[in-house]
């Protein structure tokens, strides 16, 4: 019927077409004294319209109704055309989906039958592990045990019972009934599909472990377009993708489908892009139906204005027939309509002093000394930049804030600027935390977005975090924009700008997920830092009774400076935490997208072990999963994400290389020692200081002991905080670069991956570039104070072989 239908209005554009130009030029003809005929025309025209119902000007409008109803039905001839493809689409990922939901199915049942039929028929064969070992000769692992399982101490080495296997047992035990068979370590290299089953009711189990492979190999399976997958589901947050078929790509909307065997932890999802004609929650036949009403408005339309042009021709005819129109030439006025002067919107230039500093283009953000390295000018030039790299990704917008300092609202108007001038649209969401702008790309849906701010850094220094198109922007990507100014690859043209307060959806959003039930007492410390205001809402949101310690916004930051990585910066927290009965104590730097905690007792829990005590609650829902960590962590870290069930992953500092570290690995969780914390479950997989905050008061909320019994189960050597060497801008390289050569450490394991660190058996020590202050920054960790003493000794020579005079803060 469609067909059938384009023809008809196809036929009539160039009768359209032609009627519009007579129209024009009817409507356009100048006005000529000198040629009498052209007035007594005028005036047998002025006669005619007085005594016609169908005016010139109802000419126009019938006009563009037909050109309306015809882009109507070509509309809606193209939704039709998506929804038909889209519903053949999903009809053959479904049968795809259906048949393999039905291989897989068998195959568990298949698996091991063989093996349970054994179990059942020999209850009190204590000798059945050979049996089934001889009769199931593919078993990667069987195990028997006994009652008490209670007593069975896991191991993390395979064939041993590792937490998710004894987790099976326990739970078999305690209900007496064999749980759904589960892949365990998928993606490593000891994975399995473990099988727990009864042997004697309440005295002996049996554990069966198969290769992976048995279960999610099919060959046969070929999805051309959309995305089938198959997946295992334990708890609400926790998915792991065991096989995939096909691909729909991430920025794409989808309609995603499941379908769960039965009998059993697994579903097939299945996924197919969204058609156009979802956008107007048009069906099939809803689209079909407006296309062929688009059409029959066309024709009518048509015809309608066809029989007002025909009238009116026949009335001219009888009042002019004797009159000749002649054709007037334009007049030519010397205007020329290619003026080289005359510059297009989309070529225009901005003209500026000089191009940016390129000291201030740091490893992984922009940052540097307001009015001197970072000016306005300088801000401009990155915005512009900034903006031209967003719409060379596909992005239109993007969104920005910016932190309490003082320089903030002068910077941020000439970011905008900038970034207007580019032709990119801005969101600018005020003064908020770094962890709101990062949110405001997810919840906004933009991808991309710029935080302005001086992080910890004093007073006088502010700059830039980027995120384009899903990506921090680090090293090489920020260096280009600094290439893009110098050389000129700049876009031209006029965004728009929109401001929005997503405060409350930020808040809404944390405290539908996490609500406490003891409200417990915190008090917060943000050093008059931006995090201060939203903090204490989100807390108090979730069930905290919230003390507020230097929560207003001043840019001079008069108390402490915002840093809670430097333990002199949180007395004032410990303070408080005496002279108040408070649980536990939080502080925040200076865009909130760093944690620090003190407990009740006045003790500084370090980022690397509130990062054990995260990764132990992630590993709860997640077994299996890796855990990233920075080189400053200590070396309990890796063994406490071994004991419960992780893959540990070190990986070198900096905020924008540890988010592409997790998106490359898709870890569920990462951390580094200066309180950075980004959790890719239950989150976004970005850094927020607050949102770690309210994850670390959830953990402790569920536990009976206090905060500090809690922390004091974690691994503790004898540590350092970060000591930090000043040094003027660029020399931390240059002497990072000698003391890399000349090092030597004996019976030490050195690591190069961000710096140097070196671990002996009883500890580490670490050297590194700051990559945000001009700075070398120290760590040592040890078992005990003899051996951190040896340690500090051993890199105390080492350093002032390089340069004697240094000032060293150990």
């Amino acid at each position: 019927m469609i067909a059938t239908g384009v023809p008809v209005v196809l036929g009539t554009v160039e009768s359209v077409n032609m009627d519009i130009k007579k129209l024009l030029t009817k409507i356009k003809k100048p006005e000529n004294k000198e040629q009498p005929e052209e007035t007594a025309q005028s005036g047998g025209v002025a006669n005619l319209i007085s005594l016609l119902k169908i005016k010139p000007a109802d000419e126009i409008l019938w006009t563009s109704f037909t050109l309306a109803a015809f882009a109507m039905s070509l509309f809606f001839a193209y939704l039709a055309y998506h929804n038909l493809i889209s519903e053949r689409l999903e009809s053959n990922l479904n049968n795809t989906a259906e048949q393999l939901t039905q291989q897989v199915n068998e195959q568990l049942k298949s698996i091991n039958q063989t093996a349970a039929d054994i179990v059942k028929h020999n209850p009190n064969n204590a000798d059945i592990v050979a049996l089934i070992q001889e009769k199931v000769p593919n078993t990667l692992r069987v195990l028997r045990v006994s009652e008490p399982i209670d007593d069975i101490i896991p191991e993390t080495q395979f064939p041993g019972i590792n937490y998710a296997t004894l987790d099976m047992l326990k739970q078999t035990s305690e209900q007496q009934q064999e749980q759904l068979p589960e892949i365990h370590l998928y993606g490593q290299k000891n994975q399995y599909l473990n099988y727990v089953l009864i042997q004697q009711p309440e005295k002996s189990y049996v554990i069966i472990s198969y290769p992976v492979e048995q279960l999610v190999n099919y060959g046969s399976i070929h999805v051309k377009n959309g995305e089938v997958k198959l997946v295992q589901k334990s708890g609400r947050f926790s998915t792991v993708t065991l096989k995939q078929w096909g691909n729909t790509a991430t920025s794409e909307s989808t309609n995603e489908h499941e379908i769960h065997i039965p009998d059993s932890n697994f579903y097939v999802i299945y996924s197919t892009p969204q058609a156009a004609a979802g956008l107007f929650k048009l069906t099939l036949l809803g689209s079909i139906i407006a296309t062929l009403a688009g059409v029959l408005l066309t024709v009518a339309f048509f015809f309608k204005r066809r029989q007002a042009i025909d009238e009116l021709t026949a009335k001219k005819e009888q009042q002019v027939k004797k009159k000749t129109s002649h054709y007037v030439p334009r007049q030519n006025t010397g205007e020329n309509i290619d003026d080289p002067d005359k510059k297009p919107t989309d070529r225009k230039q901005m003209t500026h002093k000089k191009h940016p500093d390129p000291s201030i283009f740091k490893a992984y953000d922009i940052r540097g000394i307001v009015d001197k390295t970072l000016t306005r000018d300088a801000v401009i030039q990155i915005g512009q930049a900034i903006g031209t790299e967003n719409i060379n990704r596909g992005r239109k917008s993007l969104v920005v804030a910016r932190d309490g300092r003082l320089s903030g609202p002068d910077l941020l108007e000439a970011l905008i600027q900038g970034v207007k001038a580019s032709g990119c649209d801005v969101i600018n969401i005020g003064a908020v935390p770094t962890g709101v702008l990062y949110f405001a790309t997810h919840h906004l849906e933009t991808g991309s977005g710029v935080m302005l701010t001086g992080s910890h850094n004093p007073p006088e220094y502010n700059g830039l975090k980027i995120m384009l198109d899903g990506e921090t922007l680090s090293g090489k990507l920020i260096t280009n924009l600094y290439n893009m100014i110098v050389e000129g690859n700049l876009l031209s043209g006029d965004g728009q700008v929109q401001e929005l307060d997503i405060a409350d959806d930020y808040i809404d959003y944390i405290s539908s997920e996490i609500q406490l039930e003891n409200e417990p007492t915190v008090v917060v410390d943000s050093g008059n830092g931006i995090a201060g205001p939203i903090a204490v809402d989100v807390l108090e949101e979730i069930g905290c009774n919230v003390i507020p310690l230097h929560c207003e916004v001043d840019g001079e930051f008069p108390n402490h400076h915002p840093d809670p990585s430097v333990p002199e910066n949180l007395e004032d927290l410990k303070a408080t935490l005496k002279s108040v009965d408070a649980d536990i104590g939080i502080a925040f730097d200076g865009d909130g997208d760093r944690l620090g905690v003190v407990t009740k007792e006045g003790e500084n829990i370090f980022p690397d072990r509130l990062l054990m005590l995260f990764a132990k609650d992630v590993l709860i829902r997640q077994p299996g999963s890796s855990i990233i960590f920075d080189v400053k962590c200590t070396s309990h870290l890796p063994k406490a994400i071994v004991k419960h069930g992780g893959l540990p992953i070190m990986w070198k500092t900096g905020h924008s290389f540890m988010k592409a570290k997790l998106k490359e690995t898709n870890a569920a969780l990462a951390g580094e020692m200066s309180g950075h914390f980004f959790f890719n479950e239950r989150w976004f997989g970005f850094d927020d200081g607050i949102y770690a905050a309210a994850r670390l008061l959830e953990i402790l909320d569920q536990e009976e002991d206090s905060p500090q019994e809690v922390f004091d189960t974690l691994p503790k050597g004898v540590s350092t905080p970060e000591l930090k060497v000043e040094m003027a801008e660029g020399e931390h390289y240059m002497f990072m670069k000698e003391f890399e050569n000349r090092v030597k450490f004996e019976e030490a394991k050195i690591t190069t991956i961000d710096g140097i660190r070196a671990d002996f058996e009883d500890g580490w020590g670490l050297v590194r570039c700051s990559n945000t202050t001009p700075c070398l920054v120290i760590r040592f960790d040890a078992d005990n104070e003899a051996a951190l003493e040896r340690i500090k000794e051993s890199f105390r020579t080492q350093l002032l072989k390089v340069s004697a005079d240094l000032n060293l803060p150990f």
